[in-house]
Order: C-alpha cells, then sequence, then structure tokens
C-alpha cells in the first residue's frame, strides 16, 4: 500500500497490510513541510511500477502534492481508498470504520477506487 498520511496506518497495520510509504513521508505532507525530491521519486515509483495494490489517500487534507500523487495513482491505475481523519457526515464510528475498511477491500480484490465515502 501507498499513503498520503499515516491516518490509514492503523487500520492497514490491522489488516496485516504493508505501507511501503516512508513514515518521513507522511509526517512531512502531514506537517506541511516541503518534501525532499527522494520521497517524491520514491512515492511516484511506487504508484507507476505498481509496487502497491492500493493508494489511501487522506480526504481531509489536500495539496498540490496529495493531489499530484493522486493524479499519479489514477493514471497509473491503482486503485485510491479516500480516508478520513474525522468521521463523514451521516455514518456512526462503526459504520464508517466499515466502510473503510470494505473500500479497501474493493480496491485490493476488485482494483476499484472508492475515493469518497
Amino acid at each position: 500500500m501507498a499513503t498520503t498520511e499515516p491516518v490509514g496506518d492503523y487500520l492497514l497495520q490491522a489488516l496485516g497490510a504493508r505501507n511501503l510509504t516512508p513514515f518521513g513521508l507522511q509526517a512531512d505532507l502531514m506537517n506541511g513541510v516541503d518534501l525532499p525530491p527522494q520521497y517524491v521519486t520514491l512515492q511516484d515509483s511506487l504508484l507507476r511500477q505498481h509496487r502497491v495494490r492500493a493508494f489511501l489517500y487522506n480526504q481531509q487534507v489536500v495539496s498540490s502534492v496529495t493531489g499530484a500523487f493522486l493524479a499519479t495513482a489514477r493514471r497509473a491505475g491503482v486503485p485510491v481508498v479516500g480516508v478520513y481523519e474525522t468521521m463523514p457526515r451521516g455514518y456512526s464510528y462503526q459504520s464508517w470504520m466499515l466502510a473503510e475498511v470494505r473500500a479497501l477491500i474493493k480496491a485490493i480484490t476488485q482494483k476499484v477506487s472508492t475515493e469518497k465515502l
């Protein structure tokens, strides 16, 4: 898996999935720090070379950098799963978590994106 921020890390860990995005990249994005070129190159290669089965994209914190990663994932045909830091409207905690898990499973098994809940 690849991610923009650590918001989905617990979910990935619970599912036994590996996040190939370095925590430093996630932390820099989360904190609004400019990414070193090595991180950008690594993330782009994870997506373009299909080294990941899905891309978890934080829908609530977006920037030109995260948008560029999203565009790369789409072009490469890597399924995108939108994840959220806070519960979206219309969900209970349980229904929110189940929706995220189902979206991730759908991405992995059917290569279908669920960018927004």
